[in-house]
């Protein structure tokens, strides 16, 4: 049976509301849909006066399997701790210039995708720096119809950043979500797995936003752009986390 691919994405004005997507059989599609209709119109962050669902068929030749990210949690009570276990898992990671890294990640926002910064020259590569770099075309395997009704911001990012990190140019994402009631934010890597830190900003704060640290050749930079943005993944769960 075939599958589609389903994008759901609301905004109010020029806010952006929400957005989602999932990858399913044929015969889930219609089911998804309203799925998906009903979170854009139930989101926190308010009503959308614009709702757009975009739906494309999958040829599963295409897809790529991957397993899940090993998960670490690391409590902080407050966004000042977590900042600091943020900086402690860049150090780790080997990276320079954290304090650069961390205000730039700050300038991601207001934009509807990531930054997706040369971790060395730190110069930003995504051609549109307004918009940023989408990571799409991802779901997790054998996703069920309840995960549609709420927001599950755990598995959902836990698919996104075993996605993008498993490019070989991606050193590391950096991700706080911008739902103003979930605090928590996390640090991916090949290295380190899905490092969830508890608390990164105020209950309450619409801010967030995501970074992909780069590191590569500038003719390395084409095909890591079409992995985040084309290339369909459907991610493996071990049991960590269920969908």
């Amino acid at each position: 049976m075939r599958r589609f691919s389903i994008k759901m994405r609301a905004s109010k004005g020029t806010e952006h509301i929400s957005g989602a997507e999932k990858i399913v059989r044929e015969d889930e599609l219609a089911a998804y849909c309203t799925r998906l209709l009903n979170r854009a119109l139930q989101h926190g962050k308010g009503s959308p006066d614009f709702i757009n669902l975009k739906m494309e068929a999958v040829n599963e030749a295409d897809i790529m399997y991957l397993p899940a990210l090993p998960v670490t949690t690391l409590t902080a009570d407050t966004p000042e701790e977590g900042m600091l276990l943020v900086r402690a898992q860049l150090e780790r990671l080997g990276i320079r210039r954290v304090d650069e890294i961390l205000q730039i990640w700050r300038q991601s926002y207001a934009m509807r995708g990531a930054i997706l910064l040369d971790v060395d020259t730190l110069e930003r590569l995504e051609p549109d720096h307004q918009r940023g770099v989408r990571a799409t075309y991802m779901d997790a395997e054998g996703a069920d119809e309840a995960a549609c009704g709420g927001k599950n911001h755990f598995n959902e990012a836990l698919v996104l950043a075993t996605k993008v990190v498993n490019h070989p140019n991606i050193v590391a994402e950096l991700c706080i979500s911008d739902d103003p009631d979930y605090v928590t934010g996390y640090v991916a890597a090949r290295k380190i797995g899905y490092v969830r830190i508890t608390c990164l900003k105020p209950l309450g704060s619409p801010d967030g936003g995501r970074v992909f640290l780069f590191r590569g050749r500038a003719a390395e930079l084409a095909g890591c752009l079409d992995y985040l943005q084309r290339q369909k993944v459907l991610v493996r769960f071990n049991g960590e986390a269920k969908v």
